[in-house]
């Protein structure tokens, strides 16, 4: 397990930080900071999925259609709690744009860690616990 939460926090920061590269550049090429973030979100969610599926999970017996449409689901609600507190930050404190998209960013990956550890990438399947053999969903 603890193995698993090291590779998961290492595909998220390397999902964030992609996510804050991509906005702060764009951010500074003109774009404005919510339409960046956008982009940049697109580009990190690929990251995100791949890394997970294929480092993350890869010892899980997930079913990659099934991890794709529920990922899909937690991303969107990171991105709705992302933006929301960017739109937040920017209208209600003098902070940069890009700080702002960073400490927005930052909640909203540790949400996306929770949904994702909890339901995104689990097994559906009912297995038999080979320690205790109890049946139970994974």
């Amino acid at each position: 397990m603890l193995r698993q939460m090291l590779r998961f926090g290492l595909v998220g920061a390397l999902a964030t930080l992609v996510h804050i590269i991509i906005g702060f550049l764009l951010i500074q090429s003109g774009w404005q900071p919510l339409t960046a973030n956008v982009a940049a979100f697109a580009t990190a969610f690929l990251v995100s999925f791949c890394g997970h599926l294929g480092f993350s999970f890869a010892d899980e017996d997930v079913d990659p259609m099934t991890a794709l449409w529920r990922f899909s689901l937690v991303a969107i609600a990171g991105f709705s709690v992302n933006e929301a507190l960017l739109f937040g930050l920017l209208s209600r404190t003098t902070l940069s744009g890009t700080l702002a998209l960073s400490l927005a960013t930052g909640c909203a990956a540790l949400f996306t860690f929770w949904l994702s550890r909890v339901w995104a990438f689990r097994s559906s399947d009912l297995r038999v616990d080979a320690r205790t053999g109890t049946h139970g969903l994974n």
